[in-house]
């Protein structure tokens, strides 16, 4: 009940009270009406001090986190002054672009000297860095009749950072995934065992077959199977179809997409494979409107390939200024050949069934990895779930590795599928 209607509610009291009393004679009655206006006088003469000491301290957890990461926000708001505080209410500032999924960032109650409030909530993290403001907190009088407002500064955490290279969970895991060049039809020098030769004079001792010449008296040298460095070139379907997001305040499609593949960049990279980076649907530099980097490795180019992706995530355009079907075929020209192409994308439409069959023409190694992005409680998200399991069926059934990112399955297990299973057959040649 607001001051206003307290009034009016104890005047109403007051009046009816003396109002019976009078008529009726009853000096009782007549006295019990000055009760509510002692209490509305109270109410008036009690004042709400705006300078009362209030200590707000604010955590983030994780403080820097990949998009579509639930972050957990904790405010405390602590009494530190020597009087009680009848009623304190706050509010956090949560930045515009975030959203509350899950809690409040809202509190209130009575402190007395030395106690607490807690504002406990979580927001889902959006590429950037979101600034939390200063909370606000009211505090109103014992009588309710008075209140006062003020801003409270927060000691702690103040910023999320969101960025798609985050090593912060689900995704960060113990171990290298992808340790090691890509194991080949070759044989050579290596771990895995592949075959056994002839024995040649400057074959070192290590790779004799020990166990052969024991039961045979014929030296043979074994072979293992090569490992070797492959180009991998990472494509972000960046069009306008696939900037949906699977609810309020949740990534795009996009930002996860190019949040995959900026973990798969880094694993790459990590285990000396050249890779480059392609960005289809936004309005780039090359001929085609394409955002291109061509494989490579080291340290300029792991820093230039993460400022590609994060080009994806910030194209705005509405598509129309490009043409995804010549962009695509622009990747298949500049790839180095036999390179393996990786698609990131929703599958929200028929084009990246289209350009991974186009690309298997020109024997590309295909691997398409695709956020799931839809709904599965609605009629039309269901409908629209059974076309893009078909398309991903119809990926497979085009030669290319199809995985299926769905929100419960945590990325590093979706890397280890996509390029793991592929890894095993990408590159054959060479000569024992």
């Amino acid at each position: 009940m607001n001051p206003t209607a307290r009034w009016t509610a104890g005047l109403a009291a007051a009046a009816v009270l003396a109002t019976v009393g009078a008529a009726a004679g009853y000096a009782s009655l007549l006295l019990a009406a000055v009760v509510p206006l002692l209490y509305l006088a109270y109410g008036v003469l009690s004042t709400a001090d705006a300078d009362v000491a209030l200590r707000a301290h604010r955590e983030i957890e994780p403080a820097t986190a990949p998009p579509g990461q639930e972050v957990a926000v904790t405010l405390t708001v602590e009494n530190a002054g020597p009087d009680p505080l009848p009623d304190v209410r706050v509010a956090d500032a949560v930045p515009e672009a975030l959203g509350v999924i899950d809690g409040s960032p809202r509190g209130g109650t009575a402190l007395e000297p030395g106690e607490t409030l807690r504002a406990e909530y979580s927001v889902v993290a959006k590429r950037g860095d979101h600034e939390f403001g200063e909370p606000r907190a009211r505090v109103r009088s014992f009588g309710a009749g008075a209140a006062a407002d003020r801003s409270v500064a927060a000691s702690g955490e103040g910023r999320l950072h969101c960025r798609l290279d985050a090593s912060a969970p689900p995704i960060e895991q113990e171990g290298d995934r992808f340790a090691g060049g890509m194991p080949t039809d070759s044989p050579g020098q290596g771990l895995e065992f592949h075959s056994t030769r002839p024995y040649r004079r400057d074959d070192p001792a290590s790779r004799i077959d020990w166990r052969h010449y024991a039961k045979r008296e014929a030296l043979t040298t074994v072979n293992y199977r090569e490992r070797r460095a492959s180009s991998v070139v990472l494509v972000v379907d960046a069009r306008p179809i696939s900037r949906v997001v699977a609810g309020p305040a949740r990534p795009t499609a996009v930002e996860l997409a190019a949040y995959a593949a900026t973990h798969a960049l880094e694993d790459l990279l990590g285990a000396g494979h050249e890779v480059g980076v392609a960005v289809v649907g936004a309005d780039g530099p090359d001929a085609a409107g394409l955002h291109w980097l061509a494989p490579g490795s080291g340290r300029d180019r792991r820093a230039r390939a993460r400022d590609l992706l994060a080009t994806a995530t910030e194209a705005t355009a509405d598509g129309s200024a490009v043409d995804p079907d010549a962009q695509a075929s622009r990747i298949a020209t500049l790839a180095p050949p036999r390179a393996q192409l990786v698609l990131f994308s929703p599958l929200l439409d028929d084009w990246p069934v289209e350009t991974v069959e186009a690309w298997g023409v020109r024997d590309y190694s295909r691997v398409v990895l695709s956020p799931d992005v839809l709904t599965h409680n609605t009629v039309t998200g269901q409908f629209e779930t059974v076309r893009r399991h078909t398309r991903l069926a119809n990926c497979q059934a085009a030669g290319a590795r199809a995985v299926d990112w769905s929100r419960a399955t945590p990325l590093y297990a979706v890397l280890d599928a996509a390029f793991a299973a592929e890894a095993r057959g990408a590159l054959t040649g060479g000569s024992p």
